[in-house]
């Protein structure tokens, strides 16, 4: 067996994958893959790129055994890139954050693919029922935390106290226009683990697996919230990446003003829990070092919602 065909298992909660030094192959028997497979496909079809950010590209989707394949790419996760280079450890292992000021640019050029891959689909005359999962989603993931004890109950009677009545706005036709927002088709896990940069500094958009029609501030709050997270996590990043979050923000059309508003802050909070939850249940699945990382990404977040409180 050649060195192109030899590949790797790598298996996650929700789907297996099998790589090699040419395409990635994902199989699922929890969903089909379809969703995916006809966004990666609209997106070649429309050509929705920038010059140095694109969606992985769509190689076969089978429906038959409902296998995706996709190009590899030979490049590391953005946030490894961000997160290695700035922390003690990371750098006594050799990791170095090598021309800066272009990965620096690339963030600010995530933002603006976000905003061409929204408006191919933006409908600013949509029901806002499409967004309202956020409502269900946020109460939803409140009572798993409360289930798990994860907080404790005051803080989270606060929680629901401030966000779930601005949610349920989200049932009247105006919310979405009145925070800057609209309905469009979104990626649905817009977050830094799935974007890739190859050594070229070029970045590739990966796992559409989430792709549905929602509210733009889905995938904008994601991306941002991760950005938000990790710079927050120490004093080296504060200062080295702290300004990051506005970049990409700038980058997609939006002023800081945009983080202000309460459809965004629900989305960060909801985000935020999710994190949590998510370290929760991974914790036995993820090595020491992840699990650091994750808690420590964890208290960001915990701290920026308990600033909204």
């Amino acid at each position: 067996m050649n060195q192109s065909n030899a590949g790797t298992a790598k298996i996650n909660p929700r789907s297996t994958g099998f790589i090699n030094n040419e395409v990635y192959r994902k199989h699922t028997r929890e969903r089909s893959l379809a969703d995916e497979a006809g966004e990666l496909q609209r997106c070649l079809q429309l050509e929705v790129a920038t010059e140095n950010v694109s969606p992985i590209r769509l190689v076969d989707f089978d429906t038959a055994t409902n296998t995706l394949t996709t190009e590899r790419v030979h490049g590391d996760e953005l946030f490894h890139t961000l997160w290695n280079a700035t922390y003690l450890l990371g750098r006594l292992r050799g990791h170095r954050l090598n021309d800066p000021q272009t990965i620096f640019s690339r963030v600010g050029e995530l933002g603006q693919w976000l905003a061409l891959y929204h408006r191919t689909s933006a409908s600013h005359d949509a029901d806002n029922s499409k967004a309202a999962w956020l409502l269900h989603a946020t109460e939803r993931k409140i009572r798993d935390i409360r289930q798990e004890k994860l907080l404790p109950e005051r803080l989270l009677d606060k929680i629901e106290a401030r966000f779930l009545p601005v949610l349920e706005k989200l049932n009247t036709q105006t919310f979405l226009a009145d925070n800057g927002a609209f309905v469009c088709r979104v990626h649905g896990d817009f977050i830094v683990y799935n974007v890739l940069i190859d050594q070229s500094r070029q970045l590739h958009v990966l796992d559409f697996g989430e792709t549905r029609v929602s509210g733009n501030y889905e995938d904008v709050t994601r991306m941002y919230s991760s950005l938000y997270a990790i710079a927050d996590t120490n004093r080296t990043r504060r200062r080295r990446l702290g300004h990051l979050p506005s970049v990409f923000l700038n980058g997609y059309g939006l002023s800081m003003q945009a983080t202000e508003t309460p459809y965004f802050k629900c989305n960060m909070a909801y985000n935020y829990l999710t994190h949590l939850e998510g370290q929760h249940y991974m914790r036995d699945l993820l090595s020491w070092n992840s699990n650091i990382e994750m808690s420590q990404i964890t208290r960001a977040g915990m701290r920026w919602i308990k600033r909204q409180l």
